[in-house]
């Protein structure tokens, strides 16, 4: 347990230094504070937590069992009659309470976490939102940092409700997109709390730039133009594909109900179809998933029991291959699924039963072998026993007096 909880820390910190260029957005947007940066990072960690269990478990056993293994205390367990095989059940009892605990965590804090950020995030932006019409919006100065396009307006009331000669363009970092739109009047409606604020232009023009290689302009007349600031806003730092992985923010009541639903509608269109593949396989991969704890402890414990002529290393990196090869199963099975190829209940099994039943072979011979023997060496694979060569059968010498002798 002391190797579990601290490889589970250190897989946690990993996790958050790959999200910080994600965060390093949120705390430049919203101010670094205790509450911008301790509850981001939990709401990221949650959602990972059925994966970084088995990982960490993994690695736990490898140590656990080198230990064993390095202090020889492993080879005074075989000659006293207790062979691994029986220590495997101890290792396996926790697996199966550690599945429980993944298990339940993928099911309801995966869920909560991805809501919990989203809200956060959304209740942010209002603030920050806010604050920047309120505040940073002047007469004739040209706003660069508005939800990432250029805003000036020659002529901004008290209220900051109604602007005069407004143009709108993209800002710098949206290379993707060429357009200006210029408008004689505009104003705002709605509000942040309400969630409904809009820029409102009227009576302008759009100017739209063709492609590298074509250098047409596209003019269009408008009478108006509503935009929504507060989606805008929301899918800078969210991300423009919150919207579509939303059923991953689901209860698990909720998306069966979705899934149902969606299964029940008729003439369904292709992208439907695909969305419905990929709720029907994230039900069935939040059960799934975490059962690699299982099978990682299989592999942790041949691992760990090694030759140590053979160096500490060796454990060190058929760990990591083993997670990477259950994370290409994972998503291969993934893909798969969501293209309609098999069934989701198939894809999320079947990489679990492929490494249990190798995990369980390999196990099966470090069991037989002595730890000094490679438990996928030629010579000791049963299958290949009744081909294997035991010693020279057939041998012929000259001999100046009697010939060929055998």
């Amino acid at each position: 347990m002391p190797q579990f909880l601290s490889a589970l820390i250190i897989i946690c910190a990993i996790i958050v230094v790959s999200q910080l260029v994600r965060l390093s957005e949120v705390l430049v947007t919203f101010g670094i504070s205790v509450e911008n940066v301790f509850l981001p990072f939990l709401f990221i960690i949650l959602p990972f937590v059925s994966l970084t269990i088995p990982m960490a478990y993994l690695f736990a056993v490898v140590l656990t069992y080198g230990r064993l293994s390095a202090d020889g205390e492993y080879a005074a367990l075989l000659a006293a009659g207790y062979p691994l095989r029986r220590s495997a059940m101890i290792v396996l009892l926790l697996a199966a309470v550690l599945y429980g605990v993944a298990a339940s965590s993928a099911i309801n804090l995966e869920a909560w976490g991805r809501r919990e950020l989203v809200q956060f995030l959304y209740r942010k932006s209002q603030t920050e939102l806010d604050n920047m019409i309120k505040y940073k919006l002047q007469s004739g100065v040209f706003l660069d940092d508005f939800l990432g396009y250029v805003l000036y307006a020659e002529q901004v009331s008290q209220d900051h409700s109604h602007f005069e000669n407004v143009l709108l363009a993209p800002g710098g970092d949206m290379h993707k997109t060429s357009f200006t739109l210029l408008a004689p009047s505009g104003h705002i409606s709605g509000s942040v709390q309400t969630g409904d604020l809009r820029l409102t232009l009227t009576d302008g023009m759009a100017y739209a730039m063709g492609q590298k290689q074509d250098h047409t302009v596209s003019v269009v007349k408008f009478n108006r133009a509503d935009i929504d600031l507060l989606r805008i806003f929301r899918e800078q730092i969210v991300g423009a594909d919150a919207a579509e992985d939303d059923y991953r923010s689901l209860t698990p009541t909720e998306l069966r109900r979705f899934i149902r639903e969606m299964a029940a509608t008729a003439n369904r269109s292709p992208e439907q179809d695909a969305l419905l593949r990929r709720a029907k396989f994230l039900w069935h991969q939040r059960i799934a998933a975490p059962f690699s704890v299982i099978t990682f402890a299989l592999f942790g414990m041949v691992l760990g029991v090694s030759d140590p002529r053979r160096g500490k290393s060796t454990a060190y990196i058929g760990a990591i291959l083993t997670i990477m090869i259950g994370y290409v199963l994972m998503m291969a099975f993934k893909n798969w699924a969501e293209m309609g190829a098999i069934p989701a209940l198939a894809a999320a099994w079947v990489p679990n039963v492929l490494l249990g039943s190798v995990g369980m072979f390999l196990l099966y011979q470090k069991n037989r072998l002595p730890p000094s023997e490679g438990t996928l060496d030629p010579q000791n694979l049963p299958i290949l026993k009744k081909y294997k060569i035991t010693g020279v059968t057939n041998l012929k010498v000259r001999d100046k007096s009697e010939g060929f002798l055998k």
